[in-house]
C-alpha cells in the first residue's frame, strides 16, 4: 500500500551505492519520532548492509566462475594434448604411478579412449611399455620440481611425442606434451560435514556474548549446534578456544578492539568439538546495554561451503591459467571494445612480440591481406555465436615476416550476446612450407610421368625404323653395329619405363594416404 512514512537504507557494494532497502509503515508516527523507532532503524540498516555483502559475494563468485569457464574452454580448444595427473607414491613415498585427473579431447585421442573411460585410471596401466622410460623422468620432476622436456616413442604404435613436464605449485606434478598428456597433482577440497548456515532471521543467526577476558557468557541454540559443544561446556570455555590455533592471536586482537567500542567483521577458521575445521564470518560489536557494560556480542555465520567453492574455483582457474602460460600454443582473449586482454607467453616465440606489447590491440590489425577473407568469414561465425576450428591465416611478425597460424576460436558470451573471442593458435609455418614442398614434388612427379611416356614413345618408333634399315643392308658388320646400338638405346628406354612405373606408384601411394 502507498504510505508516506518510509525509511530507506542504501545498499553499498564495493564502496558504491547500487540500490536501497526501503521499509514503510501504515501507522502514523508520533511527533518527532520519525516513522521508525531507533531499534527499527538499526535493523533496517543491518538488513541493507547484509544485502550489500551478499551481492558482493555473489558477484565475486560469478566472476570467478566465468573466469574458470573461460580457461576451461581454452583447455578444451588447445591444439596440443594435455592431461592432469595425481602422483601415486609407493610404500617409500617415491612416485610410482600417475592417476589421470583430467584431460582434454586431444589427449583422449592420444590414449585411444574416451575421457570418461580414462579419468581415474593409472597411466602405466594404459601404457605399460613406457613405465621404465617415462617413470624416471616423471618421478624426477615430481620430486625436484625442475621442469623437463623429452622425446619418447610409444612402442605399440611407434608414435613419437614431445613431452613438456612440470610440477605446478606445492606438492604437485604436471606434464604437458605437444601431442601427448601432461600430469599434475591436484589439491581437491575435502568433503566434510557442515554445521548449518546463518541467515537474516534472528532465530538462525549464530550469536554469543562474552566478556573482554574471553569467557563465553551466553549463546543461542544455533551456536550450540554449530560447534557441537553443550551449553555447560561452552560456559567453561574461552572465546579463543574455538578459534583455529594459528589464528587465535589475531582473533584476540579483534576482541580487544571490539571491547574498546568498535564493531568489526572478519572471516576466520574455527574448530568444532569433533575436530572439523569450519569457516565462519564473525561480526562483533560492544553490547550497549548499560546494565551489562563490558560485554561483547558476536554473530558467527558458517560460510564453509562458500569458502570451499571459492577455493575450488580459484584453484581451477589458477590451474588452467598455468596451462595457458606454459602452453606451446599462443592463447589469447580479445574483446570487441577492449582488444586483447590476455595473451600467453608463446606469442613471443611465434610472432616476436611480448605479451605486454599485445595487450589492448586488435589481432585483426596483424592479419595479412591474403588471409583477410578467411578472417572476416570467421568473424561472422563468431558474431553468430558459432565456434571456428582449423582456420589457417597468415599474421605479420614483429620482424615483418609472415607466420602461418592455425586457430581455434570460441565466442565469449555475456548476457546472451557475443562480446569477444577466445583463441588458441599454433604456428604451422614449417608444416605449411613442407606441404608446399610436397605439392611441388608431386607436381614434378606428374611431369616426370608425362615426360617418360612421351620420350619412350618418341624413341621407340625411330628405333623400329633404324632396325628395319639394318635388316636391309648388305654389310653384315654395319648391320650388327646398328643392332648393338639399338639394343643399347632399348636399355635406356627400359629405364625410362621403370622410372615411369616407379613415379606412378609413388603418386598412387601419396594419393592413397591423402598426402596431396
Amino acid at each position: 500500500m502507498e504510505t508516506c512514512w518510509k525509511q530507506e537504507s542504501p545498499i553499498v557494494v564495493h564502496g558504491r551505492i547500487t540500490g536501497g532497502w526501503r521499509s514503510a509503515t501504515a501507522t502514523k508516527p508520533e511527533e518527532d519520532e520519525g516513522p521508525f523507532l531507533a531499534e527499527e532503524r538499526s535493523l533496517i540498516d543491518a538488513v541493507a548492509e547484509r544485502l550489500g555483502r551478499t551481492i558482493e559475494r555473489v558477484r565475486a563468485d560469478e566472476a570467478l566462475r566465468k573466469s574458470e569457464e573461460k580457461y576451461r574452454l581454452l583447455f578444451e580448444k588447445m591444439l596440443e594434448s594435455y592431461t592432469l595427473y595425481e602422483v601415486i607414491p609407493d610404500d617409500a613415498g617415491s612416485p610410482a604411478d600417475y592417476r589421470i585427473i583430467e584431460l582434454n579431447e586431444k589427449a583422449a585421442a592420444v590414449f585411444g579412449h574416451s575421457r570418461d573411460e580414462l579419468v581415474g585410471r593409472r597411466l602405466f596401466d594404459i601404457f605399460p611399455a613406457i613405465r621404465e622410460g617415462a617413470g624416471v623422468i616423471y618421478g624426477e620432476v615430481a620430486e625436484t620440481g625442475v621442469p623437463a622436456q623429452r622425446r619418447l616413442q610409444e612402442p605399440k604404435t611407434g608414435r613419437w611425442y614431445d613431452l613438456h613436464i612440470y610440477r605446478p605449485g606445492l606438492g604437485g606434478s604436471s606434464s604437458r606434451d605437444r601431442r601427448s598428456p601432461g600430469r599434475r597433482r591436484l589439491n581437491s577440497p575435502s568433503g566434510r560435514a557442515r554445521g548449518g548456515s546463518g541467515d537474516l532471521r534472528a532465530g538462525r543467526d549464530r550469536d554469543r556474548a562474552h566478556r573482554p577476558g574471553g569467557r563465553i557468557m551466553r549463546m543461542n541454540p544455533a551456536f550450540v549446534r554449530m560447534f557441537g559443544y553443550d551449553e555447560d561446556e561452552l560456559h567453561s570455555m574461552l572465546f579463543q578456544d574455538l578459534i583455529y590455533p594459528p589464528e587465535r592471536e589475531a582473533a584476540w586482537a579483534l576482541l580487544r578492539k571490539t571491547a574498546s567500542g568498535e564493531s568489526a567483521r572478519r572471516e576466520k577458521r574455527y574448530v568444532t568439538k569433533d575436530g572439523r575445521i569450519i569457516w565462519g564470518r564473525l561480526t562483533t560489536s560492544p553490547l550497549c546495554d548499560p546494565e551489562e557494560k563490558g560485554l561483547v556480542i558476536g554473530m558467527v555465520e558458517d560460510v564453509t561451503d562458500r569458502r570451499e567453492m571459492q577455493n575450488a574455483l580459484r584453484e581451477s582457474e589458477e590451474r588452467f591459467r598455468e596451462i595457458a602460460q606454459r602452453s606451446f600454443d599462443m592463447i589469447y582473449t580479445c574483446y570487441a571494445d577492449r582488444g586483447i586482454t590476455y595473451i600467453s607467453p608463446a606469442v613471443t616465440r611465434i610472432l616476436g612480440y611480448t605479451p605486454e606489447e599485445m595487450i589492448g590491440v586488435q589481432c585483426s590489425d596483424y592479419v595479412l591481406e591474403k588471409s583477410r577473407h578467411e578472417w572476416l568469414e570467421a568473424d561472422a561465425r563468431i558474431a553468430r555465436g558459432e565456434p571456428v576450428e582449423g582456420m589457417l591465416v597468415e599474421i605479420r611478425r614483429k620482424d615483418g615476416t609472415a607466420a602461418a597460424v592455425e586457430m581455434n576460436e570460441s565466442p565469449i558470451m555475456e548476457g546472451g550476446r557475443v562480446v569477444g573471442v577466445q583463441v588458441v593458435g599454433r604456428d604451422v609455418s614449417d608444416r605449411k612450407r613442407y606441404e608446399d614442398m610436397r605439392l611441388q614434388a608431386f607436381y614434378q612427379i606428374e611431369q616426370n610421368i608425362e615426360q617418360f611416356a612421351v620420350l619412350a614413345d618418341h624413341i621407340r618408333l625411330p628405333l623400329q625404323v633404324i632396325l628395319g634399315m639394318a635388316d636391309l643392308t648388305d654389310d653384315a658388320k654395319t648391320s650388327e653395329k646398328i643392332r648393338e646400338q639399338v639394343e643399347r638405346i632399348n636399355g635406356i628406354v627400359k629405364q625410362l619405363d621403370e622410372g615411369w612405373v616407379e613415379s606412378r606408384e609413388i603418386r598412387e601411394f601419396l594419393r592413397r594416404n591423402e598426402l596431396v
